[in-house]
């Protein structure tokens, strides 16, 4: 099989949840979203922290569905990519010690790696390195780092280094090598060390295969009837330091309070990890184990992981220091953790996102929608019927099921945030989709066409 992994602190103080008159106004409306996620299902814990303390935590649904046991909010779940954070954080902490070079190639410490003289750092950390994802190995297998640094020299590079991005958690397993070789640790110890521990974060770390962990809950999948089930066998040892750690969703919001107010690395470190990257004059869809974007206008970072059985998704508002952090797990969960995350912390900001009541629309309604719509920039949207229901794929990305609402419009299964509205004309043909990108108010026009143009690469 393909690699494919869903890839004492001064904290401590201010990491008490809010009670009694501490209880922030928005309370009841982000209990509202929380109590969306089913209660005999995979389950999801979050958390909400605001300067530096926690304000917030709950968590519905199941951490065991085998034994009926409720998630907590101090359930400990895997994380996969949201590791990326941690890791960039470490080498950083390294730079700001004077330890490494972010320019400096990876020929100085993996000289072995093929194109080492090629690749820099900063192209790893920011995934401009062109190191592939493409090496095949069972995900059984139980790989050291050695191993890993094997099998991603194994295949080409996906581009010259420095002249493309594409995210690779091959890059990122190279920087754990990195950390070991120069701390002479393993590289989930040297990032306890650097990072986790200064900021008193204690239920985050790398647990192996074999590991008993107080607290985990056990994730879950689906299967093609929609059924509950467990989630392939995988070792853990291999996503690395690309995402092979776990946590709580109150140690990823303390994390990122920690990171941005300079507790460890530094400001101008949280600053190089939220800044997006550049090829030339372009701005890139990530910085350094962050993505930087907007919410409702707001600047933002934010991180997505997967793993099989698990989702994760944070979000952190650096002008007002409020992290809101949504762990689940499942792989296939009712609502998406990103879902989840943007909509709390719109909530907490005071600018929700719009919600929509659910409503059957007649055959002929729905069955005019069916059809081809080109995105501006190239790419295009395909809807069509499938069991009664409206399925939309852009290009040849995955089917995702489209619920029907009030005012003629179209929802995202287990998102809430994006919305669709078809434009008709008198006839009630549709002749084009207004897509509501992040819930705008203002739709991109995607005109009916009769064929799909391919879509533009950078």
């Amino acid at each position: 099989m393909k690699m494919c992994w869903r890839v004492a602190s001064i904290l401590l103080a201010f990491s008490t949840v809010a009670s009694g008159e501490d209880v922030p106004a928005w309370t009841s409306r982000v209990d509202a979203i929380v109590d969306t996620i089913a209660t005999d299902g995979p389950g999801a814990t979050v958390a909400v922290s605001q300067g530096g303390r926690i304000v917030y935590a709950q968590a519905r649904g199941l951490a065991s569905m085998e034994l009926g046991v409720p998630m907590e909010a101090a359930s400990v779940l895997r994380i996969g990519s949201l590791t990326k954070t941690i890791t960039a954080a470490t080498i950083l902490r390294l730079h700001a010690q004077g330890r490494i070079d972010l320019d400096a190639r990876l020929s100085t410490w993996l000289p072995e790696f093929p194109h080492a003289k090629d690749i820099t750092i900063r192209e790893l950390l920011t995934h401009t390195s062109g190191v592939s994802d493409g090496w095949d190995v069972p995900l059984t297998d139980v790989l050291d780092t050695p191993g890993l640094v094997r099998h991603i020299g194994s295949v080409p590079l996906d581009f010259a280094p420095g002249t493309d991005w594409r995210y690779s958690n091959s890059g990122y397993m190279l920087l754990g090598a990195i950390l070991e070789k120069i701390t002479g640790k393993p590289w989930y110890q040297a990032e306890n060390d650097l990072v986790l521990a200064p900021l008193g974060l204690t239920h985050t770390g790398f647990h192996d295969d074999a590991a008993i962990v107080p607290r985990m809950a056990p994730g879950y999948s689906v299967d093609e009837a929609g059924k509950v089930v467990r989630p392939v066998a995988y070792s853990i040892s291999g996503p690395g330091a690309a995402g092979g750690m776990t946590s709580t969703a109150s140690d990823i919001a303390m994390l990122l309070h920690g990171l941005a107010t300079g507790h460890v690395p530094g400001k101008q470190a949280f600053q190089a990890m939220a800044t997006p990257a550049r090829i030339g004059d372009v701005d890139l869809p990530y910085g350094m184990g962050m993505v930087p974007g907007t919410l409702r206008g707001t600047a933002i970072v934010e991180h997505s992981g997967g793993i099989e059985g698990y989702s994760a998704h944070y979000v952190y508002l650096p002008g007002e220091d409020i992290a809101v952090a949504v762990l689940e797990n499942s792989d296939a969960p009712t609502w998406l953790a990103r879902s989840l995350a943007h909509r709390i912390a719109a909530t907490v900001m005071g600018r929700p996102y719009r919600s929509f009541t659910a409503t059957p629309w007649s055959a002929s309604s729905l069955g005019a929608v069916v059809g081809t719509y080109a995105i501006e920039g190239g790419g295009c949207h395909s809807v069509a019927i499938k069991d009664g229901a409206a399925w939309i794929r852009r290009d040849d990305g995955p089917q995702r099921r489209l619920y029907t609402a009030a005012d003629d419009v179209l929802l995202y299964a287990g998102d809430g945030i994006d919305y669709l509205r078809p434009q008709r004309d008198r006839s009630g043909a549709v002749t084009a989709l207004a897509f509501h990108a992040d819930g705008a108010d203002a739709g991109r026009v995607e005109q009916r066409v009769a064929e799909c143009r391919k879509s533009r690469t950078h």
